[in-house]
């Protein structure tokens, strides 16, 4: 019998989550991937991965996802994001994001990469987006709302300093430790304060971290969830990348913090080409 994913409680949300996430960007998004994505999503949940991530600018994804949970809905954490800042706009977005995944409510509803201070005045307006999120949870349209930032740890601190998340998504991976804006140095410990679900992405530096002379998948799965947060959303390729995820996923064990130094010092190289791609990222 195959081992289970791990778990981790998702903050003050007391939800169990598993270490392994699945986000639903690029090889999910593409509107010619179809066939390939529903049936990697499917074998995502089948194999105990059940926080889908997806929003409304990624392309095809909320259809294909939608496609996928048919008759799965409620084995799912289904998660959407809006990047509208305004009340309209957030509450068109997440109409149509029923509509495309099929279903009457979402499990967590997030704010899109909040990057800039204008950006966090803008949602807190009297007609801004935060209005949308909090009708949302009130009518049970979403069970949690959240936050997500790569740009700026100050802005994202921000946000949970003005509005209770129950939830944020942030990046982490060994070429943190380099940045003049480190999530790890200046964002960690808030949501530590907090007490919010953390899920962390760009896990792999979108790619660019594992590969030949540089660290493996596993390496960069371990750095990140050495630290105390709670699960890592990650976009697999294809399935044969899915079922390694899968598998480094059920036999984690945490990195020593000599560990953690020497891959952040194998990392370092990077440091720059990564930060120029994900702090602009959406």
């Amino acid at each position: 019998m195959q081992k289970e994913i791990p778990k981790r409680t998702f903050g003050k949300t007391g939800v169990q989550m598993p270490i392994l996430s699945l986000g639903g960007a690029w090889a999910l998004a593409d509107p010619n991937n179809r066939k390939e994505a529903v049936a990697l999503i499917q074998e995502a949940i089948e194999s105990g991965i059940y926080y889908l991530d997806t929003a409304t600018i990624y392309r095809a994804s909320e259809d294909f996802f939608g496609e996928a949970i048919q008759g799965r809905r409620e084995r799912v954490y289904l998660s959407t994001k809006s990047d509208k800042r305004d009340y309209d706009g957030a509450m068109r977005d997440l109409e149509n994001s029923l509509k495309r995944l099929r279903t009457d409510r979402l499990d967590q509803w997030i704010v899109h990469h909040v990057s800039y201070p204008q950006d966090v005045e803008r949602i807190f307006t009297s007609n801004g987006a935060i209005k949308a999120f909090e009708k949302a949870k009130a009518q049970k349209l979403a069970r949690f709302i959240g936050v997500s930032g790569h740009n700026d740890p100050q802005v994202l601190s921000q946000m949970l300093e003005r509005f209770p998340f129950d939830m944020v998504l942030f990046p982490l991976n060994p070429t943190e430790a380099y940045h003049a804006r480190s999530f790890i140095r200046h964002f960690l410990p808030v949501a530590q304060k907090h007490k919010v679900g953390m899920a962390v992405m760009k896990v792999m530096g979108i790619g660019r971290l594992v590969g030949e002379n540089k660290l493996s998948a596993q390496e960069a799965f371990r750095y990140a969830l050495s630290y105390p947060v709670h699960t890592a959303v990650i976009v697999p390729g294809n399935r044969e990348q899915l079922r390694q995820l899968v598998q480094i996923a059920r036999e984690f064990k945490p990195l020593s913090a000599e560990q953690m130094k020497a891959l952040e010092e194998r990392a370092r190289p990077l440091t720059r080409e990564i930060a120029e791609v994900y702090h602009t990222w959406p």
